[in-house]
């Protein structure tokens, strides 16, 4: 198995508990590395109970020597024995919030080498454009949702931005509906909603 799995969705906590979650549902088998590329929020780093830089990044921090190009490996943190992080991806954008589409290719093509899985949490906000380039180099897209109004209005929004702006087609993005309650919309009605959509009801067996 060499998957690279991304993670997106309009709930930045919730998305973060379903990648860790994923991640320990994965490990038994598998070699995991999660990727945090949600350069605004950062929650992963939180949830692990680790800083967000390695110490080595951090003495670089103090000594105000960023200048020479970070590289990928300097950004992991070992979670367990079979579970790594990368976390401060920031580093690797430019000023602008920019990392070109090669850049992230090459990474995830060098990555692939040393892991099983991939889990890669993206960033929400429609401005950054490596989105587009990590769903489409992902072999699975899990759109985490809240069955709740509001969710539901924000998730059409982001969903018709990827379809009509960034062309990515629909059979790439699996939907989840992560918490369900008595409050939330019936299922039938959120079925019907995102009907375009392959609609998964629990995560899959077999990844």
């Amino acid at each position: 198995m060499k998957n690279i799995i991304c993670v997106i969705g309009t709930n930045e906590v919730e998305r973060s508990i379903f990648t860790v979650s994923l991640a320990n549902l994965l490990m038994d088998k598998n070699k995991v590395l999660i990727i945090d590329f949600d350069i605004l929020n950062n929650n992963l780093h939180e949830i692990l109970g680790i800083k967000k830089y390695s110490q080595k990044i951090r003495n670089k921090i103090k000594n105000n020597n960023l200048l020479k190009e970070i590289k990928i490996q300097e950004l992991i943190f070992k979670i367990n024995y079979k579970i790594d992080l990368i976390s401060g991806m920031n580093l690797l954008f430019d000023s602008k919030y920019k990392i070109s589409n090669k850049k992230i290719k090459n990474i995830l093509l060098k990555l692939k080498e040393e892991y099983d899985v991939i889990i890669i949490e993206t960033s929400s906000e429609c401005f950054f454009d490596y989105t587009k380039e990590i769903i489409n180099n992902s072999e699975l897209n899990f759109f985490i949702l809240d069955a709740n109004l509001l969710e539901i209005q924000k998730a059409k929004k982001l969903l018709n931005m990827y379809i009509e702006k960034w062309k990515i087609n629909k059979e790439k993005i699996n939907i989840i509906f992560n918490t369900y309650n008595i409050n939330s919309t019936q299922i039938s009605i959120l079925k019907n909603t995102f009907n375009e959509f392959k609609i998964l009801e629990k995560i899959p067996e077999k990844i």
